[in-house]
């Protein structure tokens, strides 16, 4: 706890005086590695900073509540960090008056990856990118490097999460708000200071309000990167992962999807065709369309008006006669759950429950944005919210609430804002998220919550413990879109996440489906009205490669090594391994693309034991080799794909010696 207890953590001005010049009485507490501290000022204010130690990890975290005590509006809180602390860090020399470029093996580096943007490289970061003759993830002395988010949605331009390192030491971090974040990185020779913040705050409190702000969670190491980064996904998986806990699966699911605007008729002879053929789906997920009072069927997503009934949270009766309380039947009479897609934060400017109570939502300031966002801050929006989606997960039996937010909310919470009061339409905004979904995973315990935005433009540390990223990137929208971004993806995202979902579009093509598998999947092939995904051998397909992705699902959850770098190339190799210490066993994905003209490639393994014998089989033929962990050490693991755009998977096992 020594670090919580001997550096300051967080930072404010009040009323135009720094901390240091204001007077506050302190009292601290600690019990089970949480260390609680609370600051109270003669006006009222009172601020308390729960900071708590993962001791396996060596991690930290901290989350800082401000509340008005008094009968009288506080002064004002302004340049509010909610991390401000200064670390020791590896020693770095000045290089001032040099032109020559910083050695790579010997500089400070930032790996902070973009956030979720529709595109191939998602959530990676080109550490040693060079621009305008300069590397800008480099961080010198007297160096500073500034990050935030976009539009207020967290991982949207850039993601929560970032890893400073030099030379076998450093620290990886996340910001924990889900809105617009603020980040600041900058060192002297010794020391690296972190400044997080929620963006433009400068408030004052009401008598009788209570907030909290943004959390950090810092893991300080000394190790090489992939060893960190491993550890940090086993800290996340452990500590901030809703999967695996008390009543939720031990696994994200393998779902159906099947586009909720066709017909009830439609959908259950999908039902059927799954239970029938005995494909061994976990859920069918139960995509948009099926809402709004008067809409009308549509035999897919790019027909009929069904976006412009978005923020109606009825079910169609024209769509549904039965309100789909049979198609909730016939799913889990088959052995199945039921998830269902539905965005309760935005709604159409020309629905009901808009024109009923204009006073509830926020506009854009856009004459021509139609779309209204519902002010969770609002204590009336928020109970219509959670009533909404708790009579839709009670009326449904529904395991799976899949939440979509698609929209940037950052000019309607500013809009609302008044002068001493910059932030808190944000703020109480944030708050009534964690709330909302707290509250509805309280009151259903077997209930997993989907963090959709747009794909995955609101992944952070705080939704990550209440949710699961079950569709990362809108990338995969397109079925047919160049899988490659898919293999990107899974090498980018899993450096931070232990648990992400994706897409294998609707084609019967081994190369696009094993390009998919990841530690949650969804297929498209009953997603269209019009697919025929029933004749020929298409049921044996999509039953081979769902029973091949579930033997292997569970490996995806333990240690991630990239074993090609991020390249959207098509004349390259792409290969990741997964390895699970304590079974001594792993996977390794191997995919030579169409353009590669190379048959054969040798890649470094990680976490294998040189005095250990390794039996790896492949899945297509089931052959094996036994190869000696020292040999692999020394000479790497060799694979020949004879064929070009061709998808293999190994799975090897340590032998007894």
């Amino acid at each position: 706890m020594e670090l919580l207890k001997n550096h300051r953590k967080f930072s404010f001005i009040y009323d135009g005086k720094t901390l240091e010049e204001c007077k506050y009485s302190i009292r601290q507490t600690e019990q089970d590695q949480v260390l609680t501290t609370v600051y109270t000022f003669s006006d009222g204010l009172v601020v308390t900073n729960i900071a708590r130690k993962y001791e396996k990890y060596g991690a930290y975290e901290w989350v800082n509540y401000f509340e008005n005590t008094g009968n009288v509006p506080t002064g004002i809180v302004s340049c509010l960090y909610d991390c401000d602390i200064t670390l020791p860090f590896a020693h770095q020399v000045s290089r001032r008056g040099t032109v020559n470029l910083p050695d790579a093996d010997e500089v400070t580096k930032i790996i902070w990856p973009t956030g979720s943007d529709w595109s191939k490289d998602e959530f990676s970061s080109n550490v040693d990118e060079m621009r305008e003759s300069r590397r800008p993830q480099y961080l010198p002395v007297d160096g500073v490097r500034k990050y935030s988010s976009k539009g207020g949605r967290s991982s949207n331009g850039k993601a929560p999460f970032f890893n400073v390192h030099k030379a076998g030491t450093g620290v990886i971090g996340a910001i924990g708000w889900s809105g617009q974040w603020n980040c600041e990185l900058s060192r002297k020779e010794d020391t690296l200071t972190i400044r997080s913040k929620i963006e433009d705050t400068h408030f004052r409190l009401l008598p009788g309000e209570r907030l909290r702000t943004s959390s950090i969670v810092l893991m300080p190491y000394a190790c090489d990167l992939t060893t960190a980064q491993n550890r940090w996904r086993r800290l996340l998986k452990e500590h901030f992962s809703l999967v695996g806990q008390p009543g939720r699966g031990e696994y994200a699911p393998l779902s159906a999807s099947i586009w909720g605007g066709m017909t009830t008729k439609s959908v259950l002879e999908r039902v059927e065709f799954i239970r029938k053929n005995q494909l061994p789906y976990e859920y069918i997920w139960i995509d948009a369309g099926w809402y709004g009072i008067d809409n009308l069927p549509s035999p897919d997503h790019v027909e009929g008006d069904w976006s412009e009934k978005t923020g109606d949270w009825r079910v169609s009766r024209l769509i549904h006669p039965e309100g789909m309380k049979d198609i909730a039947a016939a799913v889990h009479d088959a052995g199945m759950k039921f998830l269902l897609w539905a965005e309760p934060e935005r709604a159409r400017a020309n629905v009901p429950m808009v024109r009923e109570h204009p006073d509830w939502f926020l506009s854009t300031g856009n004459p021509r944005d139609d779309n209204r966002l519902l002010n969770l801050g609002d204590e009336r929006a928020y109970r219509y919210c959670f009533d909404a989606m708790a009579e839709l997960i009670e009326e449904l039996e529904l395991d799976c609430l899949r939440q979509d937010f698609n929209m940037d909310p950052l000019a309607c919470w500013r809009s609302l804002d008044e002068e001493d009061r910059q932030g808190i339409t944000e703020i109480k905004y944030v708050n009534n998220l964690y709330r909302l979904w707290d509250e509805l995973l309280t009151k259903y315990p077997n209930l997993i919550i989907d963090n959709c935005s747009s794909g995955g433009r609101r992944i952070d540390i705080e939704l990550l413990r209440r949710s699961v990223p079950l569709w990362r990137s809108d990338y995969q929208c397109h079925f047919n879109c160049d899988i490659e971004g898919s293999q990107n993806h899974n090498i980018s995202f899993n450096t931070w996440l232990p648990c992400t979902g994706t897409g294998c579009g609707n084609l019967y093509d081994e190369y696009r489906v094993r390009s998919s598998y990841a530690a949650a999947m969804m297929t498209y092939h009953t997603y269209l009205e019009r697919d025929d995904y029933y004749s020929g051998n298409k049921a044996a397909f999509i039953g081979k490669y769902m029973r091949e992705y579930l033997s292997v699902r569970p490996y995806f959850y333990e240690d991630f090594y990239p074993l090609t770098k991020i390249t959207n190339n098509t004349d390259a190799w792409s290969a990741a391994q997964f390895d699970r210490p304590a079974m001594g066993d792993g996977i390794v994905q191997v995919f030579r693309r169409e353009d590669s003209p190379f048959e054969t490639a040798v890649f470094t393994l990680g976490g294998i034991s040189a005095d250990k014998t390794y039996r790896f089989t492949d899945l297509d033929d089931g052959r094996s080799v036994s190869i000696r962990g020292e040999e692999l050490c020394a000479d790497g693991f060799r694979v020949t794909i004879k064929e070009r755009r061709k998808a293999k998977i190994y799975r090897y096992q340590a032998e007894e010696n």
